[in-house]
């Protein structure tokens, strides 16, 4: 069965599988256009790289300026105050995550587990939810799990009330970002500031939207509690970048293990559920893109060791080249971990950094209610990204803004690499320059991860899976369910660029 094109995503997705006796065994994902944005940037001048990059998507644009732009603070050694710090991170946690979360939670995905598709496709489930009380209806209101599907759909209550949440959380990350998705006040060691006063008017945007988010909060919780055990749970293999800086941050490639272990959320390698490494220098030094049976051509070695030293293997981005060999093929490639001698592929979002967040610093808490970790599965996923949401509002209403707002130098570095997790995971940049000229850009991103081919946890996670509909011919639905619970941003990889055009310049 072909599914394509997917809706409710972002970008250009599709997905063929196979059934047989009611489970699927054999998915393939692929994306239909062309990734290009590094050959968009290659041999472009340094400073318009942040600008360029934040065009690559136009729901994570923030993120991708941001990264662009610590890779860029790594590579002139320019690096910001600690007011700059925080101003960034208020504005990136409440637009890059929760306005992203609740967008995707409620308005993508919340459809799939409403009344019209339950009751079309998995009537007994429809059944049983007529019949079920809800667990948390102190906190949010509806009496049994049935009454709160009927208002997931189009124009219901919770619907409406996660457009007038999401669209309110934008509007106070624009406070700081002036825009969005494309921020235009970042710029490299600093930030350009209208209102000095800013945060304390998004804390008050904040609390009129309080009891709203923590209605949307136990609805997640509801749904988690009457799905759990349906899905295929494909194990506790994680890796996160790690998430807002702290006052350590000073874009030093040499102590990226000590700011980098200070960031909110920590960042961590997860294998088989436990934690193998937390040193996110030593993360990005073991990423590895292989393109076997892809549109791309293989690249030559050409960077042998890191600024300490270090080996830098042929398969890392700093010497990934983006070589098309076929507008005709498979444009997706394979994203792999490498850990002591060893690869794997680990699943990176929110459920990835609540788990890191568990076992560094502590079980995470959130309006009352203390994650745990059950399973990597479509409802954990789901919930992990509503509980996100939860977390930030309570960091950002105890949050603190210092004022100082400068920049700092320290030495160049003609290597040099910026990341940190987008909504839905760990997002990279690395960059080789020379003088002020970019001479390789090379962009992974958290769905090149999810969405690999040749096993990644998007085919692992549908292979096996058993179909729930109670249909003739299933529609899929399981398999869109998946891929939504992925929170997929395709479109950063796929932008088509002419072999005999040039970018002369954005306007």
């Amino acid at each position: 069965m072909k599914i394509e094109p997917i809706t409710r995503v972002e970008g250009h997705l599709g997905v063929d599988v196979n059934i047989e006796n009611k489970v699927y065994t054999d998915a393939k994902v692929k994306i239909t256009m062309f990734r290009g944005f590094e050959l968009l940037l290659k041999n472009k001048k340094l400073n318009l790289a942040p600008n360029i990059a934040g065009k690559i998507c136009g729901v994570c644009g923030a993120t991708h300026t941001l990264v662009s732009i610590e890779a860029l603070e790594m590579t002139t050694g320019v690096y910001p105050s600690s007011g700059v710090i925080d101003l960034r991170n208020v504005a990136y946690a409440l637009a890059d995550i929760m306005y992203n979360n609740v967008t995707v939670a409620f308005l993508f995905e919340g459809i799939d587990f409403s009344s019209p598709i339950i009751a079309s496709f998995t009537p007994s489930q429809y059944e049983r939810a007529l019949n079920t009380p809800c667990v948390y209806k102190d906190r949010h209101g509806y009496q049994k799990v049935s009454d709160l599907m009927d208002n997931l759909y189009y124009k219901g209550e919770i619907y409406k009330n996660s457009l007038k949440i999401s669209t309110k959380l934008r509007d106070l990350a624009t406070l700081i970002w002036l825009r969005y998705p494309q921020p235009v006040s970042l710029r490299i060691g600093g930030i350009d500031i209208r209102d000095l006063n800013v945060v304390d008017k998004i804390k008050q945007g904040l609390n009129e939207i309080k009891n709203d988010i923590e209605k949307l909060f136990y609805i997640a919780l509801e749904l988690r509690e009457f799905y759990k055990g349906v899905y295929k749970d494909i194990g506790a293999n994680f890796v996160t970048y790690g998430l807002l800086e702290s006052h350590d941050y000073n874009a030093s490639y040499e102590e990226m293990d000590k700011w980098g272990s200070t960031r909110f959320i920590p960042p961590a390698l997860i294998k088989k559920g436990e934690l193998v490494l937390t040193n996110l220098r030593d993360i990005l030094l073991g990423v590895r893109v292989y393109i076997e049976n892809s549109a791309y051509d293989q690249w030559n070695q050409t960077v042998f060791n890191d600024p300490l030293g270090n080996k830098v293997d042929l398969y890392h981005p700093w010497n990934k080249e983006t070589k098309l060999k076929s507008f005709k093929g498979d444009y997706l490639f394979t994203v792999k971990q490498a850990f002591n001698s060893e690869e794997f592929m680990p699943s990176t979002g929110d459920i990835a950094r609540l788990y890191a967040y568990r076992v560094i610093k502590g079980k995470p808490k959130a309006f009352d209610y203390e994650w745990e970790y059950i399973a990597n599965d479509v409802t954990e996923r789901f919930f992990a990204r509503v509980f996100s949401v939860g977390l930030l509002y309570e960091y950002l209403m105890n949050v603190e803004v210092s004022k100082e707002m400068k920049q700092y130098k320290r030495k160049e570095s003609e290597l040099a690499v910026g990341a940190h997790d987008a909504p839905r995971g760990g997002n990279a940049h690395w960059v080789i320059s020379k003088g002020d000229t970019i001479t390789r850009y090379q962009i992974i991103t958290p769905t090149d991860r999810n969405f690999s081919s040749n096993g990644g946890p998007v085919e692992v996670s549908i292979i096996g899976q058993r179909v729930t509909e109670e249909v003739e011919k299933p529609s899929g639905l399981d398999v869109l369910r998946v891929i939504r619970s992925f929170d997929p941003c395709s479109a950063c990889a796929v932008h088509i660029i002419g072999k005999d055009y040039v970018l002369e310049k954005l306007i």
